[in-house]
């Protein structure tokens, strides 16, 4: 396998959660199943699609496109003619995130965001047939903290860590080295701080067993200076890096040609376990208040 580039995307108006089983289950079958919409030679939809899990799917977005081409006659005569080629673009759908990843890729004399217009234009009009609200996908992107690199740090299992503007630094006066023996702190303070008059960026890793956490070295590294980045031992035991910025371009490492459901899984895990992204991935659309979604404005008669 090799790394695939893929834009992230939000689904801005669309919420999974206020949906009713039989409404996920034939959002997912008309996507399954949508036909090839427009006119020759500009035709696109989804194909090959299949489920990764219960509200996750994957395939690929088709868009057919005229492009002029030549051959020789055994005279060797330039003949010139027009074809009508599809180019498959790989996506996944994470309903429940309420995001969406489309393969970046460049086609000749067609530029990207027009293939994200179509792939929009095509999710709208499964939606709209649905009768579920979605206005548009965005480029998704955060920033993540120092503050939730800390909490990553004191709640995982940790293989790798980067930091850096160190230089000039000080340990900050309310972290305690020792604690709750802080009588021990002073010296290795000033052992640090001395360091730290030099030392700008570090980049600490351990084997796959994890441990950084535990050691005093990386705690007065991560308080001290700016993290960058930071890996612990997943789920399934593979190794997931957050990095201090995230999106709209990611890279996945998935063969794409014939993708496993397991190699998917394990790549959407370094996403999903971004907790920024599980925050912000699903935006919320109220009315007066409450979640609201173009079927609810249809079935009920409070709105």
């Amino acid at each position: 396998m090799s790394e695939i580039s893929f834009k992230l995307k939000k689904m801005m108006g669309f919420n999974w959660d206020i949906l009713s089983d039989d409404q996920r289950d034939n959002t997912i079958k008309y996507i399954f199943n949508f036909p090839l919409e427009g006119d020759i030679p500009d035709r696109f939809g989804f194909v090959k699609c299949e489920e990764i899990n219960k509200n996750q799917i994957y395939g690929y977005f088709t868009q057919e496109f005229e492009e002029e081409k030549h051959r020789y006659n055994n005279q060797k005569k330039e003949e010139k003619y027009v074809d009508q080629p599809f180019e498959d673009f790989f996506f996944i759908i994470l309903f429940d995130e309420g995001l969406c990843l489309i393969q970046s890729r460049n086609i000749k004399n067609v530029s990207m965001s027009k293939i994200e217009g179509v792939f929009t234009r095509a999710l709208k009009s499964v939606f709209d047939e649905m009768g579920v609200e979605f206005y548009s996908l965005e480029d998704f992107s955060a920033e993540i903290g120092k503050d939730e690199f800390i909490n990553i740090f004191n709640t995982e299992n940790i293989i790798s860590m980067e930091v850096d503007s160190l230089k000039g630094q000080s340990v900050p006066d309310h972290f305690k080295i020792f604690n709750p023996h802080v009588d021990k702190d002073a010296i290795t303070r000033a052992l640090f701080n001395d360091d730290f008059k030099r030392l700008d960026k570090t980049y600490l890793s351990t084997d796959n067993n994890g441990g950084l956490q535990d050691l005093k070295t990386s705690k007065i590294m991560l308080h001290t200076g700016n993290p960058k980045e930071i890996g612990y031992v997943g789920r399934d035991g593979g190794k997931v890096i957050i990095t201090d910025k995230f999106g709209p371009s990611v890279k996945l490492d998935i063969d794409i040609e014939s993708p496993k459901i397991n190699d998917v899984r394990k790549e959407l895990d370094k996403i999903i376990s971004n907790s920024r992204v599980r925050r912000t991935g699903n935006p919320k659309q109220t009315k007066n208040g409450k979640q609201t979604s173009l079927l609810s404005l249809k079935v009920t008669d409070d709105d």
